[in-house]
């Protein structure tokens, strides 16, 4: 393997996210415990949007504690994000990560309402922080993480996963 540093650009790490079926969302319970689970989404204005029920554990540990690491399914192409999530109960962002949503999984807009079909479940927006990146085959080569600051592009920084 050559030491040649191969980089991609956000854009590459986005689409991912955005193709996305499922994200894994560990969030931290009241005892520092982790807690891991996957949920459908939407990879839709700099953010992750999901929904889920309001007494379920990732939700209360959310309403807690709203920091939160998201990962996708892929280990060998490796995208997480470690953010904020915060509860979205209006706005034009909302209704179209809505449409957004209905149309990735195929429901109607009615459907993905609350982006779960359960009523009234919370719907969060993960705003991130930093994004950590690899390709697993060439990892000394791809690593990076993406710092996020006043809801740009992320900042690239190279060989800095840790």
């Amino acid at each position: 393997m050559t030491s040649e540093r191969l980089t991609f650009g956000w854009g590459w790490h986005q689409a991912r996210l955005r193709a996305a079926k499922s994200y894994w969302i560990v969030t931290t319970g009241p005892d520092g415990a982790p807690h891991a689970a996957p949920v459908w989404g939407v990879w839709s204005e700099g953010g992750l949007w999901f929904s889920t029920s309001g007494t379920s554990r990732k939700a209360r540990n959310l309403q807690r504690d709203p920091r939160v690491v998201v990962h996708l399914d892929s280990s060998d192409d490796v995208v997480m994000i470690e953010g904020t999530a915060e509860v979205v109960t209006g706005g034009e962002a909302l209704g179209r990560a809505r449409h957004e949503y209905a149309t990735k999984y195929a429901l109607t807009d009615g459907d993905a309402a609350d982006l779960t079909g359960v009523p009234a479940a919370p719907v969060f927006r993960v705003r991130p922080r930093l994004a950590h990146t690899w390709l697993e085959p060439a990892f000394p080569q791809t690593m990076a993480r993406w710092r996020f600051e006043d809801g740009g592009d992320p900042v690239f920084e190279p060989n800095s996963y840790g």
